[in-house]
């Protein structure tokens, strides 16, 4: 089934890079035309306006790494709308640092419109840069036309002011974590489900094998996610200078709430103390010309993110580099055998990325930036390896945990001689399991069978019902896998076995009680880690932060286009209705693409995996 698996997601994958490659070929077509086109330039284009009003219009969610190339990062830059909807975590907080110092820069508007989430851990960190552009004394400013759910409203409330269009709502959902169970549909097409584990609270594999989730692990969710829960309540009220009880009260009564005012979302909001004032989109947009408007072209000073990401990056390109650096290497997303693409940590990609920290010698130590809820168990070890080769070589490795870095994420972390977590990592489910569905049962009932010889009695095919010999090899396997696992833990943990075993069993952490039971060395960010590093290198405050990064073949030829080019071409694209956005965000697109990446990442050489399904919605 693996093999099925495997051919299947290789062929969405190769379909979706198709789609992506034609699309490229036609924006290549089109810089060609632009550039001999004379179209119109904006020579303003790399300016900013007077007192300016910085809009910080995060699309989509926020993650540590785009799943997109340079190239066709650059063709979003230059549209102001990253592609399939990702926006970096370090963007939003680079052009807000920036900004905060910038006397261009007078005013700070959050725009939700188009902002979709992220993870508790990356919304403390845009939370805790927005508090610190407050100290500059400037004006942080919040707007939603359609209304503000869970991520929106956390980071809307460190904000001075909260607008809202009169005819949203704010609408707090609270935190998810939900399965589809498949044992009845399997027992109704006669598929037999073979589950290997070890880890009373490993429950990726549930689903195969459970109509409904265990109380072992139903527990172990309510016991994580109300830490987190009990931080949102808490972190939202302190910004807001609200009653956490009336907040609570707002979401868990918002029935009656609205009740009281004849139904009215929005007037319930701002009697709730919850917005500072009902906004509709023109009221709006007189209220920031007000603020900052150019009365001889009734327009407003305002400046994308993205804009202003581009002009303070080309400011800094000139930066000399250092002799001494610290290297750091994004690992984000499910952790697979092989090559993979921007937004999957394959291990060959990984190899060549630590390879190259290895080889400078400039590079004095790593930072190893994690989020991930692992993947295959094989790739995971040969990641691990290659770090603890890093290591060899006298330099240290600090290891920066996101929003989740679990099971596999916790296992390439742990070489790591310190590692950091953020106050609501997602950490820990130390545990193995495995899955092999057979099909003999299913393809019976359709008069298809298979028969023949073997000189070895082992089962191979999917059309064949696993023995008892068969499942013994398969869940020893597992069982070494995990003594594997829980012994590496040790090593680098200085703890024993027997210790390590009592807190993992595929039991999840939050970051703070990760750092009481010894999981990780420190609560910080990719900042603290950094600064860690440096102090483990005995490194001065005079070294370099180097990232590295994935080769991409288009990046040279991007970034040969000047503003100007690329300008004329977004022009004439324009002109002729060419929407880049409309075409790569398609729903079509991006649930291929959903599905393409989910089955690929089921590619382990043993059919072993060190999984962790802990993120929440």
């Amino acid at each position: 089934m693996k093999k099925i698996f495997k051919k299947l997601g290789v062929f969405l994958d190769a379909t979706l890079l198709f789609t992506k490659r034609a699309f490229v070929f036609i924006i290549l077509l089109l810089i060609v035309v632009g550039i001999f086109s004379g179209g119109g330039s904006n020579d303003d284009i790399s300016k900013i306006p007077e007192n300016a009003i910085l809009n910080v219009n995060i699309q989509g969610v926020l993650v540590e790494e785009l799943s997109t190339s340079d190239f066709e990062r650059a063709i979003a830059d230059f549209t102001d709308q990253p592609l399939l909807g990702e926006t970096l975590v370090t963007d939003v907080i680079d052009v807000i640092t920036a900004a905060k110092t910038d006397d261009s820069i007078k005013y700070l508007m959050l725009d939700f419109d188009n902002f979709t989430g992220g993870s508790p851990s990356k919304l403390q960190t845009v939370a805790a840069a927005i508090d610190d552009f407050k100290e500059s004394e400037k004006k942080v400013i919040a707007y939603s036309s359609l209304g503000y759910g869970m991520s929106s409203y956390y980071l809307a409330s460190h904000a001075d002011e909260i607008h809202m269009h009169d005819y949203a709502q704010l609408f707090i959902e609270g935190y998810r974590s939900y399965r589809t169970y498949y044992k009845s549909f399997f027992d109704k097409f006669f598929i037999d489900a073979n589950v290997f584990k070890v880890g009373t609270h490993k429950a990726f594999v549930e689903p195969y094998f459970r109509d409904n989730m265990s109380e072992e692990a139903k527990g172990n969710i309510i016991e994580w996610m109300t830490v987190l829960w009990d931080s949102y309540l808490d972190d939202v009220s302190k910004a807001r200078k609200i009653d956490v009880g009336s907040f609570t009260n707002y979401i868990n009564s918002l029935d009656t709430a609205l009740k009281e005012n004849e139904g009215d979302a929005g007037l319930t909001a701002l009697n709730f103390g919850l917005v500072d004032q009902l906004t509709n989109k023109r009221q709006f947009r007189d209220y920031l010309f007000s603020l900052s408007g150019d009365e001889e072209d009734n327009s407003i000073n305002t400046i994308g993110m993205r804009r202003y990401s581009n002009i303070i990056n080309n400011d800094q390109s000139s930066a000399i580099e250092d002799e001494s650096n610290i290297a750091v290497i994004v690992a984000s997303g499910g952790i697979i055998n092989g090559k993979g693409g921007p937004g999957t940590i394959a291990d060959e990609d990984f190899v060549t990325l630590i390879r190259k920290a290895y080889d400078d010698e400039s590079i004095k130590a790593l930072v190893l930036r994690v989020d991930s809820g692992g993947g295959s168990a094989y790739a995971s070890e040969v990641i691990a390896d290659e770090l603890e080769k890093f290591k060899e070589s006298g330099r240290p490795i600090v290891a920066s945990m996101g929003g989740v870095a679990a099971s596999g994420g916790y296992y390439i972390s742990a070489p790591a001689d310190k590692i950091y977590a953020e106050k609501a990592t997602i950490t820990g489910s130390i545990g193995v399991g495995g899955f092999i569905p057979t099909f003999e049962r299913a393809f019976d009932q359709l008069g298809i069978h298979e028969d023949g010889y073997s000189t070895v009695d082992i089962t191979t095919s999917v059309l064949q019902t696993l023995t008892e010999k068969d499942k013994l090899i398969l869940q020893m396997s597992t069982e070494n896998i995990y003594q594997k696992f829980i012994s590496k833990v040790s090593q680098n943990r200085n703890m024993t076995i027997e210790e390590v075993d009592k807190i993992a069993q595929g039991k999840v952490w939050i970051g703070e009680k990760a750092l009481e039971i010894g999981l990780v060395d420190a609560i910080g960010n990719q900042e603290d880690a950094i600064k860690a590093a440096a102090d483990l290198a005995e490194l001065n405050e005079d070294y370099g932060i180097t990232m590295i990064k994935r080769d991409d073949p288009f990046s040279t030829f991007a970034a040969s286009f000047s503003f100007k080019v690329l300008t004329k071409m977004l022009t004439l694209m324009s002109y002729m209705g060419f929407s880049i956005p409309t075409i790569i965000d398609h729903p079509l697109i991006n649930w291929v693409a959903m599905q393409s990446e989910e089955l690929v990442q089921f590619n382990d050489p043993r059919g072993i995996y060190l999984n962790c399904f802990c993120e929440i919605e």
